[in-house]
Order: C-alpha cells, then structure tokens, then sequence
C-alpha cells in the first residue's frame, strides 16, 4: 500500500533486501513449504509462521562494539524470560556508576545494545552514565523467541536494574517497545529519543505473510494466537496510538530513504506524540542512521537539555 506520493504508507510495504546465497535458498524453500502448508495443514502452517515470526536472527558482535563491550561493567539482570546482558559505562568523575543521570540505549530486532556505541562517547562526555542491553533472544540474553512485549519487559528489567533511567535513545522495534513502556508506567524517563521506530505491526504481519506465501487464514490465526499469549491486541500496539499517549520531550530521527521502516512511520509519530520534534535525514537508511554525527550529536544535546538534571 503506497500514498499518491508513491512513498510506502508506515509499516505495510517496507521493502526489505533480498536474500543472497544459502540464504535465498532457504528463504525459497521455506515460501514453497509454507504455501503447501497454508493450503494442506493451516493449523501446522500457524505453529511454523508463528516461529519464524518470533524468532530473531543473531549477529556476533564485531570488534568495535566488543572493544566497548570490555570497557564497561556487566549488569545483572533476570528478566521474565530469563537473564539479559546489560552493560553499564560510568561518567568521568561518577562513582562506579552512581550519582549520574542514566541513559539507556535499546536496539531494533535482530540488533543488539552496543549496536549504538556511536551515542556512548558522546554521552559520557556529557556527564551521563549509559546503559546498555541485548533483548530477549538477541546477543548475549537468553530466550529462544522475541516481540514487541518482550523488548518493553526487558526495558523495564533493566531500568529497574539501575535505580531509573532519565533518558531512552532507541532503535527501531526498541524505539516501539520504549513507548509501549511508557504508556504502562514502566519506566519514567524524562526524554526519549526514538530512531527508525516502526507503527503498525498489524501490517508487517501482512507484509510477513506476502513474503512468505502464507496465507491470511493462517495469518490471521497466528495473530490471534500471538494476542492471546501476549495478552495484548495488536491494534494497541499501533504506534500513532502509543505517541498519542506520551507527554514527555521527543526527538523522532527517521531517514527518508529507509526502505525497511518507511519514513511515513517518523511522520506519523511526531504528528501524535504532543510537542515532539522530527529530525528528518536522507541516505542514511535504516542503520547507518545510527553512526551519523547529523543524529548523534543533535540526540545528545536533546537528551541533555531535556535529562539533565
């Protein structure tokens, strides 16, 4: 579904690169496979669908974001589903991390915490403490699956974990799960940065069975399995609906060119959550937006200005 502009319409028809290789092959053989399935065995077809969806990939994390990861302090944290890695960096002058205002850094799906190592210098050198997770099922946490509700929990974990966070600068699925915390009183920042966060789920789901020829009897069968375990509607996921809760500073940082998360998802944000600020940039995509110094250093300076004190 695309607007008379021809831009994608948020969250339902991000176009995600193509699959090379083995992994093409597999990405084909499971779309014949769940074809068949969705058509022979819907209520097979619902269990495999359900999997893939929940299920993230892992990456390893490369030498920059382990040099970060051995100049910081191992946080301890046991969530719902299991123990999550979180990280903690301590401001020059900040007793082993006490007496500094806290910001925490929260990934995208399939992403992982040190992923935003660009934000930590700065932000030291701002005077925060930051902090840092994997999600369930990514990086160095445990678990097998992972959502929406998954990410907020550990938010909330982690958050607890350190006596409180004043700010929130997160990526993509994390920047949805931020908002979905606030609006259950989970954490209480007083700014939060979303980067590339997406808003409609019930789309991507679609957009999820288009690529993989399943169909929507199944489709819609995995979405209520998923609500009924989650114990949450997908309609109340939505994130025009979530920002429209929110009454603390934001910043919105989305790139015009992202083709995974269309930048009609950063409109539609900025346009509900009250006072919030959009930063729009161009060619950056969906990750290098996170190495930019044009949203680094303006995220920073918001954050200070907002959670500092």
């Amino acid at each position: 579904m695309r607007t008379s502009s021809g831009r994608p319409v948020a969250g339902t028809d991000s176009a995600l690169p193509a699959p090379r290789g083995a992994a093409a092959l597999v990405f084909a053989a499971r779309r014949v496979g769940l074809g068949l399935t969705s058509r022979l065995a819907p209520g097979l077809a619902r269990r495999w669908a359900t999997h893939l969806f929940c299920t993230p990939p892992r990456h390893p994390h490369p030498p920059v974001e382990q040099a970060w990861l051995a100049r910081a302090r191992t946080v301890d944290v046991r969530g719902r589903h299991g123990r999550i890695a979180a990280w903690r960096w301590a401001a020059p002058g900040s007793a082993d991390g006490e007496g500094a205002p806290r910001v925490l850094l929260m990934h995208g799906w399939g992403g992982r915490g040190t992923q935003l190592h660009a934000f930590i210098q700065p932000l030291l050198d701002a005077g925060f403490d930051v902090v840092a997770l994997d999600a369930p099922a990514h990086g160095f946490s445990e678990h097998r699956y992972a959502s929406m509700l998954h990410f907020a929990q550990a938010v909330r974990a982690v958050a607890g974990a350190v006596g409180g966070v004043q700010a929130v600068i997160a990526h993509s699925l994390g920047g949805a799960a931020t908002s979905y915390a606030l609006t259950q009183g989970w954490i209480a920042p007083a700014a939060v940065v979303t980067v590339a966060a997406p808003t409609d789920f019930d789309a991507y789901s679609r957009y999820f069975a288009r690529q993989l020829n399943v169909s929507e009897r199944v489709r819609d069968a995995m979405q209520r399995h998923l609500e009924r375990r989650l114990g949450v509607a997908w309609k109340d996921l939505e994130g025009g609906a979530l920002a429209a809760q929110q009454r603390i500073p934001a910043l919105i940082v989305h790139d015009r060119d992202d083709r995974e998360v269309p930048f009609a998802a950063g409109e539609r944000l900025a346009a509900h959550w009250s006072g919030a600020r959009l930063l729009a940039t161009g060619g950056l995509g969906h990750r290098r937006i996170l190495r930019d110094p044009a949203v680094v250093g303006p995220a920073v300076d918001f954050v200070r200005t907002h959670a500092r004190g």
